[in-house]
C-alpha cells in the first residue's frame, strides 16, 4: 500500500509544472496557434488571387475573414501573456 501511495506522490509532483515552464509552454502554444493560423489564411488568399471558381473563392473569402479575426484575436491574447518575440525552433 505504501508503494502505491509513494507512486501517486511522485506522479503528482511530477506532473506540476513550474510556473516559468507553464508560462513558457502558453507562449509557444500560442505561437502554433498563429502558425497554423497564418498557414490557413495564405491558402485561402491563394484560393481568392486564383478565382477559378466562384463557390470555392466565396467560402475561401468567409473562412479567411473567421481566421483574421482569430488572429487578431490570438495575438491580443500572446500580448496579454507576456510572449516575447517568435520563438523559433
Amino acid at each position: 500500500m505504501k508503494g502505491w501511495r509513494a507512486a501517486c506522490w511522485s506522479l503528482i509532483l511530477l506532473g506540476i509544472p513550474a510556473a516559468g515552464r507553464a508560462e513558457f509552454d502558453q507562449c509557444r502554444l500560442i505561437d502554433q496557434v498563429l502558425n497554423r493560423l497564418g498557414n490557413a489564411m495564405a491558402i485561402n488568399r491563394l484560393i481568392i488571387a486564383e478565382g477559378k471558381d466562384s463557390t470555392a473563392v466565396a467560402a475561401a473569402s468567409d473562412a479567411l475573414a473567421e481566421q483574421n479575426e482569430s488572429y487578431r484575436r490570438t495575438k491580443r491574447q500572446r500580448a496579454k501573456a507576456g510572449c516575447d518575440g517568435w520563438q523559433r525552433d
